[in-house]
């Protein structure tokens, strides 16, 4: 049996959508578990309605546990399953391209998967990247050094793999888990890959974003990616590392801004308040002790650079 995992909040329309081949028996040798973090009453019912009806699992916590946490509460919910596939609410896979990511992470344990992501338009969208120490940022997937990572929107890797991690880091709330994690199985010596004759439908955002007639993002986008940069920073680089992300950390701050335009800084409350409070919350954060284990992981040592090499702190 291998397991689907899709973390909602608030998302039960973009769940019916996108889940709507997983129902019933269409998705045999399939565990789909949709967590629902907690959001409104009506919400919880029309989930639990869908769920019902569908023939999937449901994890129904009474708070939001964000998707780390969602993640661990949905896998721990699957049992004992072969291989796990993570999914968005607003990303759609078939169950032929889920058998086929899912075949190639039991077969070869070492190997985390993604699929080559394509927005609903057919325009390619993010599959993946490489984090460059130095600049405290990511680059292409097709450039040379840099520890790989995957999207989560969309991510397959093995049960065994998945226990050994431990699992997504809790710390992060929303955004750089994937980062996290990625750092954490090259570490254990596992493989980062994409592939390429895999596809999946992404249109990011509808999750969050909350206002489709622009780009711009959300203010829990801006607060929790420059926060969380910085939190990766004190899991895992040591002191000289630090120092240079934290001195970069404002111009992080504006091209993270950046992504969703220049019209929405219109709207201060909604875009430099949040960017500017995670920036500060991520400087607090880093200036505490650099942490050697977290709830929700295991097996591979924190604080340890790409491929088991370890960084003085």
């Amino acid at each position: 049996m291998r397991a689907l995992v899709v973390v909602s909040y608030g998302s039960s329309d973009l769940v019916a959508e996108n889940l709507s081949s997983w129902t019933g028996g269409a998705a045999e040798g399939w565990r789909v578990v949709v967590v629902d973090n907690a959001t409104t009453a009506d919400e919880r019912r029309r989930m639990t309605g869908l769920a019902q009806a569908s023939g999937w699992t449901l994890v129904a916590p009474d708070a939001n546990l964000g998707f780390g946490g969602g993640c661990a509460a949905g896998v721990a919910a699957a049992g004992d399953v072969t291989s796990i596939l993570l999914l968005n609410p607003d990303a759609h896979v078939d169950v032929a391209t889920a058998d086929a990511l899912a075949g190639r992470v039991e077969a070869d344990t070492r190997l985390m998967l993604a699929p080559r992501i394509l927005d609903s338009t057919g325009r390619p969208g993010f599959s993946g990247a490489r984090l460059d120490v130095r600049s405290g940022r990511s680059r292409a997937w097709s450039t040379s050094g840099g520890v790989p990572w995957l999207t989560g929107a969309c991510l397959a890797l093995g049960s065994e793999a998945w226990h050994r991690l431990g699992g997504i880091a809790h710390e992060y709330f929303l955004y750089w888990e994937d980062v996290d994690l990625g750092w954490r199985w090259d570490a254990a010596g596992g493989r980062s890959e994409i592939a390429e004759d895999l596809r999946c439908v992404h249109d990011p955002g509808g999750t969050q974003r909350g206002r489709t007639a622009s780009r711009a993002k959300s203010p829990t986008y801006y607060y929790y990616d420059t926060r969380n940069r910085l939190v990766f920073a004190r899991r895992h680089l040591p002191r000289r590392d630090r120092a240079r992300w934290a001195l970069h950390a404002p111009g992080y701050a504006w091209s993270c801004l950046m992504r969703g335009g220049r019209r929405q800084l219109l709207d201060p409350a909604a875009t430099l308040w949040p960017a500017l409070r995670g920036t500060l919350a991520g400087l607090v954060a880093l200036v505490g002790p650099a942490r050697s284990s977290h709830a929700g992981e295991g097996g591979v040592g924190v604080g340890r650079g790409p491929k088991g090499r370890a960084h003085p702190s």
